[in-house]
Order: structure tokens, then sequence, then C-alpha cells
């Protein structure tokens, strides 16, 4: 709950600034939790990623990343100024899921969506 006041707290007092929380050892179980802001003069990106280094119940050792972005940036830069002088923002949202399993010692081939 803190890391998110502390996000709520920079994104209103901070036009331009950057934000980031990591924590290597989430759960006492070697699992990563990665949670960043960038704000500029002109776009935004948040990001969270999250690896759980091994999947439950799986004997293999699979391990799994899940990544969520949410970027904005004003449309004028690619669509030019609008004739009403109205703001267009163009915003994004993208996710993935990764996963990687070692076939042999030092060779982990990864599959992504």
């Amino acid at each position: 709950m803190q890391c998110f006041m502390l996000f709520i707290l920079s994104h209103l007092l901070c036009p331009m600034c950057s934000f980031a929380y990591s924590h290597r050892n989430l759960f006492g179980r070697n699992q990563k939790l990665n949670i960043s802001l960038e704000r500029g003069q002109i776009d935004s990106i948040f990001r969270i990623n999250y690896t759980n280094p091994w999947i439950e119940g799986d004997d293999k050792r699979t391990s799994r990343t899940i990544i969520i972005q949410n970027s904005r940036t004003p449309g004028t830069l690619v669509h030019g100024n609008q004739h009403d002088n109205s703001s267009l923002s163009i915003g994004r949202v993208t996710a993935g899921i990764e996963f990687s399993r070692a076939l042999r010692p030092k060779l982990f081939p990864q599959l992504s969506f």
C-alpha cells in the first residue's frame, strides 16, 4: 500500500519525474516485482513486471514473467494540431507473458505471447 501511495503522490506532484519500485524476493519465494512510472513534458509510461521463477507444480522449473505497460503520447506529434484546438491523446496498453525453461545447463529457450 505504501508503494501505491508513493506512486499516486509522485504522479500528482511532479509533472516531469520518474518513480521505480523493485522487490527481488517477493513473498520469500524469489519472485520479482518491478513497477515504474516515467513522466516527461510530452509523454508518460507506466510498467509492471512480475516474474515467478518456478511455476508451482512444475517439476521442470518453468519460469513465467508477466508484463503490463501503459503509455500516453499527445496525438499532435503524429497527427499535427487539430483544427478545433482540441487535445488528442494516444494511449497504448500492452501486455505479454513469457515462459522459459532450462533444457540443459546454460540453455534457456523462451516462449513469449
